[in-house]
């Protein structure tokens, strides 16, 4: 019978990694895990993308292009005597508040540059009444962007400044609306925030503002000075 000679540390790791077998199980586990996590996400995605499509088709034709993503990005412009305002939205199809009446409605995120340079982070809720399914070139639309701040949980909701409404109609794949008055009742003759504004307002003399489909992911500069309107044209 053969002497048995014990192996030692070294011999056994060469062994075992010879025979092709894991020295460390716990990192074969944790990729297995990241990997099931991964495919979670995927398809979780596709479903949504799928479910989005099945709901809310017009979201991923309007305006005569197919888009991958139930989503559409656009920026408005409204010149005003106190300067040029940029908003730029960003919104997807949700569930409409009404069980009765039917229509859709749309929720995002965006901002608004004021004349002054300054930019104010925004929320984007919006939507249509009545029934629509593919087509939505020449329906009514409204889009309401408000400014939420940071302890939104915590302040109340007529605080929250400022906060423009939009109404018009699809035209293509733009957004031909005007503001209702509400950036002149938001904002100052100098372009400042007015923190005073009331909730109800007058609406005559609104600014024309179109929404033209462009496609942004990060937040844009907004320069001081750079759009505010010369002196002529105010």
């Amino acid at each position: 019978m053969e002497n048995l000679i014990p192996l030692t540390h070294e011999a056994v790791h060469r062994e075992v990694h010879q025979k092709g077998r894991p020295i460390n199980p716990g990192r074969g586990r944790l990729t297995g895990l990241l990997r099931g996590l991964a495919i979670v996400v995927v398809l979780g995605g596709v479903g949504w993308v799928a479910l989005n499509w099945a709901l809310h088709p017009w979201i991923y034709l309007v305006g005569g292009k197919t888009r991958l993503l139930p989503n559409w990005q656009g920026v408005g412009v409204g010149d005003t005597p106190s300067g040029r305002y940029t908003i730029y939205l960003s919104f997807f199809p949700t569930q409409n508040g009404s069980r009765i009446l039917p229509g859709e409605a749309v929720r995002g995120t965006g901002y608004i540059c004021a004349p002054t340079g300054e930019r104010y982070n925004a929320v984007v809720r919006g939507g249509a009444n009545g029934r629509m399914w593919r087509n939505m070139d020449g329906h009514s639309f409204y889009i309401e962007v408000y400014h939420r701040p940071l302890n939104w949980q915590f302040d109340d909701y007529r605080n929250w400044r400022p906060r423009l409404t939009f109404h018009g109609a699809w035209s293509g794949p733009n957004l031909q609306m005007t503001d209702d008055g509400s950036i002149r009742s938001n904002f100052l003759p100098d372009g400042s925030l007015n923190t005073n504004s009331q909730r109800y307002y007058d609406k005559t003399g609104a600014v024309p503002v179109t929404f033209v489909e462009r496609n942004w992911w990060l937040p844009e500069a907004c320069p001081k000075g750079q759009n505010r309107l010369p002196t002529s044209a105010r």
